[in-house]
């Protein structure tokens, strides 16, 4: 089974409400805006123009397999979704309007609302149906896991249990063992998570399952499917891993660079009198350097200068990682820490293109030499620009040693795989959710 045949709904009333929500959001988003925006009285053509907009919503909804339920329940796909069809839908609608005069009357004021109101609302409503969806009985996803090749951490644990999905292990093979489970729980897949090769015997009885119609999942599958991750093995000898990871395309590379630099000069304008400020108290409170500069590994493992405002006294002891309660911080240096005001200017090193807004975190040289020792396929981040904030840095908290670092590369091999402008916009979305949360990034 392949990542993109994987059923992500368990019921299809899920699906059929989505439906519900494409045909009926439109015609009642008119007539909301129209009833708060126009002193004119309701016309026709707007329940002309309301219904037809809901039709062609579903209509281009099911092309997209918006409807299905092998559709990924990411945030990223449903942007994709909602903002695609709605672009298709606008643009039929201004051509089926030009040839109907009468729908040209209505008032411009109200139609640019609508179009402009009407996708976020369907997305919102999407997201919540969703949410709701998951968390009921119905919605679980009873998963049995086969070996214990990899152990699923804490935090692994906790994700899908928010996601209302239910681990069973079998640590150790045993033919009678497994067929019991299996009649028992009816999993809605079967992970496999071995730690050698499979015998013979494994495999006739795999085979037999999956005749039953057990759904078989291979590891790294389910692990970009469920946990939105890129599982590494322990070992470098997958050889094939390599083939997986690829930088991205000069399409996207000029997509991600036209972001970047939109972005950083619209935080730029909004965000210089605070940039004042911090230069202004890291001089009041901890004498010195304004700013903090430290050589990074960018593309292709060539160093850069990252530049971000000092938040520790200078000249203080030595440590790679930050504890907490860190006594070499001094106070305005932790509000700066907690409220990301330190990685304002390294908004500079994105616009010269040493990095990007999202992407793989920038890592420290002589931290990078000692990972790519301990971790197999390390390196692979650099085959894209590091990022101010990231995949990582948004989905796992912060860490403070090697395991941490791998776990984080496999959310950064995630991004690279999976990149879109969707989940760019997603990452976007995340970030501005943990600043304003003030998580660890």
């Amino acid at each position: 089974m392949t990542e993109k045949n994987i059923p992500r709904y368990q019921s299809t009333r899920v699906l059929w409400t989505y439906r519900l929500v494409d045909l009926l959001i439109p015609l009642l988003m008119l007539l909301l805006v129209h009833f708060l925006s126009s002193d004119q009285s309701w016309r026709e053509p707007y329940a002309w123009l309301g219904g037809m907009a809901g039709l062609l919503f579903v209509a281009f909804t099911q092309l997209l397999g918006g409807y299905s339920r092998f559709v990924d329940r990411s945030i990223a796909k449903k942007i994709e979704i909602v903002f695609k069809t709605w672009a298709f839908n606008v643009l039929l609608l201004m051509f089926i309007a030009y040839l109907n005069l009468a729908v040209l009357g209505l008032a411009r004021s109200v139609i640019l609302a609508w179009v402009v109101l009407t996708p976020f609302v369907i997305f919102f409503i999407k997201v919540l149906i969703n949410y709701k969806s998951r968390s009921t009985q119905k919605g679980r996803t009873e998963i049995l896991v086969l070996g214990d090749g990899y152990c699923f951490n804490e935090f692994e644990l906790a994700q899908l249990k928010r996601h209302n999905i239910q681990l069973h292990t079998i640590e150790y093979y045993d033919a009678t063992v497994l067929r019991d489970k299996v009649e028992a729980l009816s999993p809605d897949f079967l992970v496999i998570n071995l730690e050698k090769i499979a015998e013979p015997k494994l495999v006739k009885q795999l085979t037999h399952l999956d005749l039953k119609g057990v759904q078989l999942l291979a590891l790294h599958h389910f692990m970009e499917s469920f946990l939105r991750k890129c599982y590494i093995p322990y070992e470098s000898s997958e050889l094939s891993y390599l083939e997986r990871i690829r930088s991205y395309d000069r399409i996207s590379h000029l997509v991600k660079r036209i972001v970047d630099i939109m972005v950083c000069l619209s935080l730029a304008l909004v965000t210089w009198p605070v940039m004042l400020y911090a230069v202004y108290m890291i001089k009041k409170q901890s004498p010195g350097a304004i700013f903090f500069k430290q050589s990074r590994v960018g593309l292709y493992g060539k160093n850069f200068q990252a530049i971000k405002f000092r938040s520790m006294n200078e000249n203080s002891v030595f440590n790679p990682y930050t504890q907490e309660a860190d006594t070499r911080i001094f106070p305005f240096g932790n509000i700066m820490r907690r409220t990301r005001i330190d990685e304002l200017p390294q908004l500079w090193n994105v616009f010269v293109g040493d990095m990007h807004l999202f992407g793989p975190r920038t890592e420290w040289d002589i931290l990078v030499e000692g990972y790519e020792k301990e971790i197999p396929y390390y390196h692979e981040r650099h085959l894209v620009r590091p990022g101010i904030s990231g995949w990582a840095q948004v989905l796992y908290p912060y860490g403070a040693n090697t395991e941490d670092a791998r776990q984080k590369l496999m959310y950064d091999l995630y991004y690279i795989k999976h990149w879109s402008i969707w989940l760019e916009i997603e990452t976007l979305i995340r970030t501005v959710l943990v600043v304003l949360g003030r998580k660890g990034m």
